[in-house]
This record gives structure tokens, sequence and C-alpha cells, in this order.
């Protein structure tokens, strides 16, 4: 039963993390064209990669739409609570299993 309840949690917590990406991604190339056209209008498997970088991340601060910004916040939470759920559980499981 916990399992089951770690698992789904999981999957709604990435579930999250993929949707706000995704709508992230669509609003600074619909809201933002000068920076999509800066980044090279990445395509498909390109977008997270130039997203992340060192350039796309100088272009991406200069976003003035709130939108873009506003989903970037999102987006950024998102992210982080995936990421601190994934490490709560390790540690949580590392404790059962080092005490069990």
């Amino acid at each position: 039963m916990i399992i089951t309840i770690v698992i789904f949690l999981w999957a709604l917590f990435m579930a999250r993390a993929v949707i706000a990406e995704y709508k992230y991604y669509q609003a600074v190339k619909m809201f933002e064209p000068e920076i999509w056209q800066a980044l090279g209008q990445p395509k498909f498997l390109m977008i997270p990669i130039m997203f992340v970088s060192r350039d796309g991340l100088n272009h991406l601060k200069g976003a003035t739409d709130k939108r873009v910004c506003r989903l970037a916040i999102k987006h950024r939470q998102a992210g982080k609570l995936f990421i601190f759920y994934v490490v709560f559980v390790l540690l949580a499981s590392i404790v059962f299993f080092k005490f069990s």
C-alpha cells in the first residue's frame, strides 16, 4: 500500500513538472519570439538542452513578458518539488533499510 502511494505521488509530481516545463517552452516560443530566435529555434530533443545551457539561461533572463516570467517560476518550483520528493524518498528508504 505504501509503495503504491509513493509511486502515485512520484508520478503526480513528475507529471506536474513535465506539464510546467512544456507550458514554459510554449510560452517562450509564443510570447518571446526574439528569445526563441536567439536560442536557435530548438527542435524536440534540443529544447531542454537549450533552456539549461549558459547561453540559453542568459537569453531567458531577458524575458519581459509577465506570462513567461510566471511560467518560469512555476517551472522552477515544480522541478524543485520533484527533486526534493525523490531525495526524500531515497533518504527515507535508506533510513528504513538501515534500521530494519
